[in-house]
């Protein structure tokens, strides 16, 4: 039975903003790195005629059980994997990485340069990330990489009732 958990609004928020401006109808196929409940809630919600494909490191616990409880539709396919193993043939129309650059290092002697440049190899249209401030987040490589790649359409900001400050961004890979 799933519970009652909401996402939050500053997160809601963020994410919403960084939505907007992406035609709905042009998105097929969605990857959610290092997902969790917020992600996977959020765009399984949005998206409900998808089914959306999320990368967890494998045996994470703490992200998949959350997931199993929290989020009340269906339409999503957990694949465990560490993003350095993850190998996709496939194009995605969008790739999210919400609150994933600033853990990812945690798991697996992943090193931040190594995820990063991963991560701006999987082929997509759209990359949106969303990172906390408190997380040590190197924006400069990400920066030199948005630039190799592709352009900003757009960054968000916001404070939850916590004190939590994210930042997101709305990148567009260069075709």
């Amino acid at each position: 039975m799933k519970n009652n958990w909401e996402i939050s609004k500053s997160h809601k928020k963020v994410l919403d903003s960084l939505f907007e401006i992406i035609k709905v109808d042009s998105i097929k196929n969605i990857l959610d790195i290092g997902s969790g409940r917020t992600s996977i809630f959020y765009l399984t919600d949005r998206f409900k005629n998808l089914i959306i494909k999320g990368i967890i490191y494998p045996g994470d616990v703490r992200k998949i059980d959350p997931i199993k409880k929290c989020v009340k539709n269906d339409n999503y396919e957990l694949v465990e994997s560490d993003i350095k193993d993850f190998d996709s043939k496939e194009k995605f129309d969008l790739v999210l990485a919400h609150l994933f650059l600033g853990e990812a290092e945690k798991f697996g002697k992943n090193n931040f340069e190594s995820i990063l440049k991963k991560l701006f190899s999987i082929k997509t249209n759209y990359l949106i990330l969303v990172n906390l401030f408190r997380d040590e987040i190197n924006y400069n490589l990400i920066l030199k990489e948005i630039a190799l790649k592709g352009n900003i359409l757009k960054i968000e900001y916001d404070i939850s009732e916590h004190g939590d400050e994210y930042l997101g961004m709305l990148i567009k890979f260069n075709d």
